[in-house]
């Protein structure tokens, strides 16, 4: 007689809880490594100040961030900006610390300060499967908008203040002739440039545009 057949009891794999999920996704990898992109969110949980305090802190010494700063400095010593720092190894020094002290700055005030009395979440919050388009679309808009602690789309106080409050801060510590009113918005709207920039980096937009071929 024909052995009795036996049934293969499966268990289903856990549900992943990130809402990057898609197997080895490098921007999930990194989000959670919270080394280059500490602001991907990588769950939907509200963040305590605590949490935004931690994570203002991450993001002021990311690869990301320090990358960005050595970037910058290395454009304004071309153009000499400001031209208080000089040339060569010290005065690349001073814009380095400028801009980092800069970044601190923004990310204390904003995804901090502004974003826990405003209960907003500074975190960003990547959309998959977008065309590239979709993704300058939707990095612009999120310049602009966020996500409230309890999930609902609020203005992005915390993205739009904390810079500008950094910038009327740096005035204290700019060298004479750069810190007028009119630099504080020039390196302002820089800032707004670099914030979408990061954005788009942060938007697997790639992926989109594969889909499309």
């Amino acid at each position: 007689p024909d052995a009795p057949s036996t049934t293969a009891q499966t268990h289903p794999a856990p549900q992943q809880e990130n809402p990057l999920q898609g197997g080895a996704d490098p921007f999930a990898v990194l989000s959670k490594k919270s080394l280059v992109f500490p602001t991907l969110a990588t769950n939907l949980g509200p963040l305590s100040p605590w949490q935004k305090f931690k994570l203002a802190a991450n993001n002021s010494v990311s690869v990301a961030t320090i990358f960005g700063a050595l970037l910058g400095s290395g454009y304004n010593q071309a153009i000499n900006s400001p031209e208080g720092y000089g040339q060569g190894g010290e005065g690349y020094a001073k814009r380095f610390g400028a801009d980092m002290a800069r970044s601190a700055s923004s990310n204390l005030f904003g995804n901090f300060v502004i974003a826990s009395v405003m209960h907003e979440d500074p975190r960003f919050y990547v959309k998959k499967n977008l065309s590239f388009k979709q993704a300058v679309k939707y990095s612009a808009v999120r310049v602009f908008a966020t996500r409230s602690d309890s999930g609902k789309p609020v203005a992005n106080y915390a993205g739009l203040v904390g810079p500008l409050a950094a910038e009327a801060l740096a005035t204290t510590y700019y060298p004479d002739g750069n810190n007028g009113v009119g630099d504080v918005f020039i390196r302002y709207a820089g800032d707004i440039g670099w914030q979408f920039g990061g954005n788009l980096l942060r938007q697997p937009a790639y992926e989109g545009c594969e889909h499309r071929v």
